[in-house]
């Protein structure tokens, strides 16, 4: 994961492009790579990420360590489904290889929408061939902008480029009106 998601993870913070103030969540970061590009772009910022797995969480603490200790990110074992920020924390968020996991996917988006602050931007990039694992592309990029469209984010734009680890799908959209839905306190 380490080697081969990189160049995608740095392909979504640059299509994100977020100023150097803002604060953008990551969902599902994996061992971290990403995260330490993500905080060098935030420099008056803030950067936070949830990942479902102990694991990852750990790995990511310590390849992040410094950042952590610094006060630069807070990381937080947590599915998409279950935000643990309040509403209209972010001015961004990332998703790499991670939203093909998110069971159910609604629930997700609807917490995506739920943390964004209105004219916030979410990416998400994701492998081809994880996709297609449950249907075809045209069809899941179809279903999951009419669930955007309906947790009120804009215009969905995609394209589809090659990377390391093979043809990934880029998804970009931004939140056009807020969803009202309380969450706990973020930890930490």
């Amino acid at each position: 994961m380490v080697r081969l998601n990189r160049d995608m993870e740095h392909a979504a913070i640059g299509v994100l492009g977020p100023g150097d103030a803002d604060s953008v969540l990551s969902i599902g970061f994996g061992p971290g790579v990403g995260l330490t590009e993500l905080v060098a772009r935030l420099r008056n910022g803030r950067a936070a990420g949830i990942d479902p797995s102990p694991a990852m969480v750990a790995q990511a603490r310590r390849r992040n360590r410094s950042d952590i200790d610094a006060g630069r990110l807070v990381l937080a074992e947590a599915a998409a489904e279950r935000i643990p920020w309040p509403d209209g924390s972010f001015d961004g968020v990332l998703a790499v290889n991670s939203i093909q996991l998110w069971a159910p996917l609604p629930d997700g988006l609807r917490e995506v929408a739920r943390v964004l602050r209105p004219g916030g931007a979410f990416v998400a990039l994701t492998h081809v061939w994880a996709i297609e694992k449950t249907c075809p592309v045209a069809e899941w990029v179809e279903a999951t902008r009419a669930l955007l469209e309906e947790v009120g984010m804009g215009p969905v734009s995609t394209r589809t480029d090659p990377y390391r680890s093979g043809a990934g799908l880029l998804l970009r959209t931004e939140l056009l009106r807020p969803c009202n839905r309380k969450a706990p306190e973020p930890p930490g």
